[in-house]
């Protein structure tokens, strides 16, 4: 992939829904471009004050605003180059105990940021997915694969709309590692649901360069999955201490993930890092079965320290 300077971001302005752990990596990114303004479109205050004093920087706008509210997103998407959609309720159990909630902005919520996109004339739109969008099986899975399928029903002239997909952000508030971490600090047992359980995981600034390919080469309708390697909680576990505790599957939860579906599969070409999958396009290679974070290349013990000592 190129760099990302090797895009023109002179005189361009960006919006950015949500201000996770994603978004902050983007905006270091784009701060180091000749970028003219970065718009956070997020609902919570305090994270846009850390940010605001973190950076420092008059290209940053910081909006707070809920991508419930139509009317805010198409004011705030006017004279918008590029917007990358972030913004989403991600943690699996919340969703289950809030599914109403979850379909209210996660899918609903993106129907108003394509809605408001097209109608602005954004030229280019990133919607961020999940692995457990593929073979969905819980409420958080269902809404992000409902948010694929509105990017592929959308009716346009003018806005190029993809999709990324991956599995869990080292790091990040909804991976395990973190949480990990913080019980080992404290002296606590890890708490394992079941050490063979198996997920992807993928470098932040891995995500960050899957929306960037997806921003300067995606097609409409595009899905790009960064090839990401997996690996087994008991493996993650290891890495960070021997003090475990076996408790048990959460309610839904899978064994392991899928990045792609067999039919998807069916329906991708390949670069050395992505998969691109769009149903326009049909591979002569048929697949019998999906990728999973059980049949996908596994991080080895020492890529995982690294890995886990840079979160």
């Amino acid at each position: 992939m190129k760099e990302v300077n090797s895009m023109d971001w002179e005189n361009k302005i960006v919006l950015i829904t949500g201000n996770g752990s994603f978004a902050n990596e983007m905006i270091k990114t784009l701060l180091k471009t000749k970028v003219k303004e970065i718009r956070i479109y997020s609902r919570n205050e305090e994270k846009q004050v850390a940010s605001e004093r973190k950076y420092n920087d008059n290209r940053l706008e910081f909006i707070l605003g809920d991508v419930r509210d139509y009317n805010k997103l198409l004011d705030k998407l006017n004279g918008v180059d590029y917007c990358i959609h972030t913004a989403a309720l991600k943690h699996v159990k919340k969703c289950e105990e809030n599914p109403e909630e979850c379909f209210e902005i996660n899918i609903n919520g993106t129907k108003n940021v394509i809605n408001a996109c097209i109608e602005n004339n954004v030229k280019r739109l990133v919607c961020l997915s999940t692995d457990k969008a593929a073979n969905a099986c819980t409420t958080y899975g269902v809404s992000k694969y409902a948010g694929e399928r509105l990017v592929v029903g959308a009716k346009n002239n003018n806005t190029i709309i993809m999709m990324t997909r991956y599995g869990n952000v080292a790091g990040s508030s909804g991976s395990v590692i973190p949480y990990f971490k913080q019980l080992a600090s404290e002296g606590k047992p890890l708490t394992l649901t079941d050490p063979n359980m198996t997920r992807f995981y993928i470098p932040i600034e891995k995500a960050v360069a899957s929306v960037l390919y997806a921003l300067e080469y995606g097609n409409h309708k595009d899905l790009i999955i960064y090839k990401s390697k997996s690996a087994t909680v008991q493996q993650i576990a290891d890495c960070i201490s021997d003090n475990q505790v076996i408790v048990g599957i959460v309610k839904s939860e899978k064994t392991d993930e899928a990045l792609l579906t067999e039919r998807e599969l069916n329906h991708c070409t390949e670069t050395e890092d992505y998969y691109i999958y769009n149903e326009d396009y049909t591979n002569d290679k048929v697949y019998d079965k999906p990728l999973t974070s059980d049949n996908a290349k596994r991080y080895t013990n020492e890529e995982l320290k690294e890995l886990i000592d840079r979160c």
